[in-house]
C-alpha cells in the first residue's frame, strides 16, 4: 500500500489530509477475518503517515452459549417421563472451592487461548506494516462495543472491514460493519 502522502495529489484530498493530521484517536476492529486484518493495515498506514496518532487495535469476545432442550417441557416437580420428584428431597447445593471450578472448568481457557491468538495475529499484522499500537478485548456485542469503546475514549476514526455475510443473511442480521458505520460518534472507514 502507498503512503497516504504519497495518495493526497488533488485540492479535495489535501483537504482531507488536513483533516487527517487532526486525528488524535484509530479504532482498528478486528475479528481474525482477512478484511480485519485490512482494517489493521489501513490503521498502520494511518500511524505510519501521522505518527502522534495513537492506534488502537480492538477485539470483541462475544461467547456463543448454545442451550438445548432435551426431552418434552415438564412443570414443576415432574420428570420429563412424568414421574413426580418431590424438590424438597433433592440432595442441597454444597459450596465448591474455586480451585475445583478453575480445574474443571475449560471455557475460561478457551477464551484466555482465543483473546492471546487474536493478540498475537493484531501485533503480527502491525510489526508486518512496522507500525505501533496498543490491543483492547471488548466484551458484548460487537458492533455495541465498538461504539461505545470508540465514545468512552474519543476516538476519532473506526476503521472496520466489511461483512463477509450476504443475501438473506444480511438482511435479517445486518453486519457489524453497517451497524458501526450508523451507530458510531465518529467516523466510519470500512475496509474492503
Amino acid at each position: 500500500m502507498q503512503p497516504l502522502p504519497g495518495l493526497l495529489k488533488n485540492h479535495k484530498v489535501r483537504r482531507w489530509d488536513l483533516m487527517l493530521r487532526e486525528l488524535s484517536h484509530i479504532i482498528a476492529a478486528f475479528d481474525g477475518s482477512e478484511t480485519s486484518k485490512e482494517a489493521i493495515e489501513w490503521g498502520a498506514m494511518f500511524k505510519n503517515s501521522y505518527p502522534d496518532v495513537r492506534l488502537t487495535v480492538v477485539h470483541v469476545y462475544k461467547e456463543k452459549i448454545e442451550q438445548k432442550m432435551i426431552g418434552n417441557p415438564s412443570s414443576r416437580g415432574f420428570a420429563n417421563d412424568g414421574i413426580y420428584i418431590d424438590p424438597t428431597q433433592t440432595p442441597p447445593v454444597t459450596a465448591v472451592e474455586q480451585s475445583m471450578i478453575d480445574q474443571n472448568n475449560e471455557t475460561h481457557t478457551v477464551i484466555k487461548n482465543s483473546v492471546s491468538m487474536a493478540k498475537s495475529k493484531a501485533f503480527s499484522i502491525l510489526n508486518e506494516q512496522q507500525a505501533e499500537g496498543d490491543f483492547e478485548i471488548l466484551e458484548g456485542h460487537p458492533a455495541e462495543s465498538i461504539c461505545s469503546y470508540a465514545a468512552r475514549t474519543e476516538a476519532d476514526l473506526i476503521i472496520i472491514g466489511s461483512s463477509s455475510k450476504s443475501g438473506l443473511k444480511k438482511f435479517f442480521l445486518g453486519s457489524t460493519s453497517s451497524t458501526v458505520a450508523n451507530e458510531a460518534p465518529c467516523p466510519v472507514l470500512i475496509a474492503k
